[in-house]
């Protein structure tokens, strides 16, 4: 049995091999609801289905380590189709951890690249590892990341605009409407759909803003 404690102390910041600009234009950070839901259920091959494609693409995914929900979905389907080292961890398969731990982590089957002693502190973290991101539907946790996400488009450091993804247009037709109202009141200067970030909902609709050059 691991020693978390022990793990975690061992754990760097971030490991800095992997925000080099190449490896975060192979990275997708894969975030969303790390909770059961009745209703989040219609996602779950969605959230399937993208991850597949994107690891067997030789894409790294990056999360939360979640094991429930969406993000146990995620992790789950990352850890299978991740290409292997030696000793069987899934290379392809990358987490960043908060402390205090949720309780249910499965640090086995997956590369602990970086810790944070806050979710905005691994936000930020995320956006120094990928490039691209797809945001499933949610708790407030999500919701934050969301939204910190789509400021940072808004002011990018050194023109680094993230590829942000929306999955699933009816879970967040709130948030788009009020990015419209205040696009209407002359607060952004342009229209943030499709310059902030993209609605989607299909894996195709996901691969098609992903993979455009």
């Amino acid at each position: 049995m691991i020693n978390s404690i022990d793990l975690i102390s061992k754990i760097p910041s971030l490991n800095t091999s992997y925000t080099s600009a190449e490896s975060k234009q192979k990275t997708i950070a894969i975030l969303g609801s790390s909770g059961n839901s009745e209703l989040l259920e219609k996602y779950l091959k969605a959230s399937s289905d993208i991850t597949r494609h994107f690891v067997e693409n030789g894409f790294n995914v990056v999360h939360g380590c979640g094991s429930q929900g969406i993000m146990g979905k995620v992790y789950q389907v990352a850890k299978e189709a991740s290409v292997k080292d030696s000793t069987g961890k899934p290379l392809q398969n990358l987490a960043i951890i908060v402390e205090p731990l949720w309780g249910d982590e499965n640090f086995q089957d997956c590369v602990l690249i970086g810790k944070a002693n806050s979710e905005a502190e691994r936000i930020v973290k995320f956006t120094k590892v990928a490039d691209n991101f797809v945001i499933f539907p949610g708790s407030a946790t999500t919701l934050q990341e969301a939204s910190t996400l789509i400021q940072g488009n808004r002011y990018p450091k050194s023109g680094e605009v993230k590829k942000i993804v929306l999955f699933g247009a009816d879970f967040w037709e709130g948030l788009v409407s009020q990015y419209k109202k205040i696009f209407e009141m002359k607060l952004l200067k342009e229209n943030p759909i499709g310059k902030l970030f993209h609605i989607a909902n299909s894996k195709e609709e996901v691969l098609g803003v992903i993979l455009k050059k």
